[in-house]
């Protein structure tokens, strides 16, 4: 079981980080992040916004290899990482609360599901042996 919550909450991770890519290169998919609030005219971030999905991105891969040390996968995984694996899914959780109450449809159920998963997924690692 570990090993698909290691997959779930790892790899999810990197693609939630590529969609946070793409938001900050520009791409017209802001009426989904957000909450909706933070589109132009032509679908693409604010500014500011482009700057907090670009600095979303560093996190995000921080916390995926978090994960995957945490299960042994990557190295460097000392002491600190199993205290690390509880913020990175109280992350997620926060993540998923605010995703569940956005007005997009697709963040609420489509990202809101992703981050649920990948909470549970972290969970499951951060409990394992």
């Amino acid at each position: 079981m570990e090993g698909a919550a290691v997959l779930v909450g790892g790899i999810l991770l990197q693609f939630v980080a590529a969609f946070q890519v793409g938001l900050a290169f520009g791409a017209p998919w802001g009426e989904h992040a957000y909450g909706g609030r933070a589109t132009t005219t032509d679908g693409r971030l604010s500014p500011g916004y482009r700057v907090m999905s670009a600095v979303a991105v560093p996190i995000l891969l921080f916390a995926a290899w978090i994960v995957l040390a945490r299960a042994d996968l990557v190295s460097g995984g000392d002491d600190w990482v199993n205290v690390a694996i509880w913020f990175v899914f109280g992350y997620l959780v926060l993540n998923t609360v605010t995703n569940l109450a956005s007005s997009s449809k697709i963040e609420r159920y489509l990202l809101g599901t992703v981050t649920a998963v990948c909470a549970v997924g972290t969970l499951i690692v951060a409990t394992g042996p």
